[in-house]
């Protein structure tokens, strides 16, 4: 008879322990990080509105510049989830809320790389990767929700093929989440695409699945219609990315730089991911037929020269090369090693362990046996620890500030002089960057410009830079607009600010280190 363990740390491998870690350290690093209001206000307004209404909103009721003209508003379901979050739980249950979500996308990447064919240390150090080019896209805003959605698709369609080749059901799923994927964020253009490129490779490889795979493919498409704007949804999405204004403004959108902190990044990882595949394919290309090797490689090929030139024709689309390229090498490097000539069959793999490989799209290989560590459990356990006390719940606040430090991008002190002083019938001139705040703040109060660049006029636009420069005809550019009320922000208007200050057609109300309220003299 054996004694029967007693409870205490959960005594973990050390592989498992880099599976926790590529977890844990982004739910750490999210909680860590301020929250910015300068896409997620205006999306909880607009998801209030939506859900005191109870219709989707067609116009625009923030800015005063669109006349409450047409509004493709092909965010809305992120909208209603973020209202809904921000309801249940404040601002501190949005930075919750984004921190499991983020954990979420990387153990869907993970999950993803598994099904891949790599073991658990790889897929964890993948994924880790995966974080580290996609943290700075991990906002709290409607991209976070579509990242989600993305690495589902991607950890569906990695698992899509059982032991005899034949399709799991499981890709049906795909169309079933594109329905809703449609109306949280534009990225869901990249569903199909992806289903494509998986038809593509089963297509080439001879399997049974490519069939359904197609079928699969057309029935994604067509889901992303199932919604309120129909295919409409489809050219605002890929509006976005040949929009000029939007180019013109929104650093995010313009080409990646080499040299900027997202380009190194980038392009760093587009050469040790190379140079990794490389020297699996020289190996492979040793022992097989070098035409049947890139019948089954070329469409993960393509698949990552098509996010490559995505991520580096706008910064904005690293996001989806950071989750999909380690995907995609962890295919590449969990290939069977050798290659049959006629590239129509794969080589079966290793005998995995028992409960590996079920899941996925091939068996994972044999990993040689690790001890378990009650140190590595003690590990985790510490930065479990770690992030309870991390939550933000902890830190106190008010209703619309948060805790203190949480949120960016939230002028308070403006905030407060606003409040007392401006109504619906004022016309507030803003920095472009405290717009979405102040139109979560301001209920009401119609302000000038925000974060939805493809809404706002042009004509508006070019109006805010002339003001921001501090152009001559600055005073007949308020008056055309009718403002009554002007936020100006130290960074953004300093060149406005002693033009307006100089003028006594303006009193200043209001200055802190954030900037200065001026109000039209009576």
């Amino acid at each position: 008879m054996t004694a029967a363990r007693r409870p205490g740390l959960p005594r973990l491998t050390f592989p498992q322990l880099w599976v926790a870690l590529a977890i844990l350290l982004p739910i750490l690093a999210a909680l860590l990080a301020t929250l910015s209001t300068v896409d997620l206000a205006y999306n909880i307004r607009a998801g209030d509105l939506i859900l005191d209404q109870g219709a989707v909103l067609r116009t625009d009721p923030f800015a005063f510049t669109t006349a409450g003209g047409p509004w493709l508003d092909q965010q809305w379901g992120a909208q209603v989830l973020l209202a809904l979050a921000d309801r249940a739980g404040g601002w501190a249950g949005l930075a919750i809320l984004r921190a499991l979500l983020v954990g979420l996308v990387i153990g869907l990447v993970y999950v993803a790389c598994r099904r891949s064919g790599v073991g658990q240390r790889v897929g964890a150090w993948l994924a880790l990767a995966a974080f580290v080019l996609a943290a700075a896209a991990m906002g709290m805003r409607p991209q976070l929700l579509g990242m989600v959605l993305f690495a589902a698709t991607l950890a569906i369609l990695a698992g899509r093929s059982g032991r005899t080749g034949r399709v799991r059901w499981a890709v049906w799923l795909i169309p079933l989440l594109v329905i809703p994927w449609a109306s949280i964020h534009g990225s869901f253009i990249f569903a199909p695409v992806a289903v494509g490129v998986a038809w593509l490779e089963d297509l080439l490889a001879g399997r049974p699945a490519a069939r359904t795979m197609l079928a699969v493919a057309i029935t994604t498409a067509l889901a992303s219609l199932v919604n309120p704007f129909g295919i409409g949804v489809w050219s605002y999405a890929i509006g976005l990315t040949t929009n000029p204004t939007i180019r013109r403004l929104i650093s995010e959108w313009q080409p990646t730089a080499p040299l900027s902190a997202s380009g190194l990044l980038l392009y760093g990882s587009m050469i040790i991911f190379g140079l990794l595949i490389l020297r699996r394919l020289r190996a492979d290309a040793a022992a097989g037929s070098r035409r049947g090797l890139w019948r089954q490689v070329g469409p993960a090929i393509l698949w990552l020269a098509f996010l490559g030139i995505v991520a580096a024709s706008a910064e904005r689309g690293i996001a989806w090369w950071a989750l999909a390229a380690p995907v995609a090498v962890a295919g590449l490097l969990g290939r069977p090693r050798a290659v049959e000539a006629s590239g129509a069959a794969e080589a079966p793999r290793a005998m995995e362990p028992p409960g590996e490989g079920a899941a996925g799209r091939a068996p994972a290989p044999v990993e040689r046996v690790e001890r378990a560590s009650g140190l590595n459990g003690a590990i985790v356990v510490v930065l479990a620890l770690v992030g309870v006390v991390l939550l933000p719940v902890w830190r106190g606040g008010t209703a619309l500030e948060g805790p203190p430090g949480l949120l960016t991008d939230a002028p308070a002190g403006i905030t407060t002089a606003l409040l007392a002083r401006a109504g619906p019938a004022d016309r507030v001139w803003n920095a472009q960057r405290w717009g979405s705040w102040l139109e979560l703040a301001l209920p009401g109060v119609p302000i000038a410009v925000d974060s939805r660049i493809e809404v706002i006029p042009t004509a508006a636009w070019d109006d805010h830079i002339a003001l921001s420069d501090g152009a001559a005809d600055w005073q007949a550019i308020l008056d055309r607009w009718q403002v009554t009320v002007v936020v100006a922000s130290r960074e953004e208007q300093a060149a406005l600010i002693p033009l307006i200050q100089a003028s006594s057609a303006w009193t200043q109300v209001y200055q802190d280190a954030d900037g200065l309220v001026f109000i039209r003299a009576r």
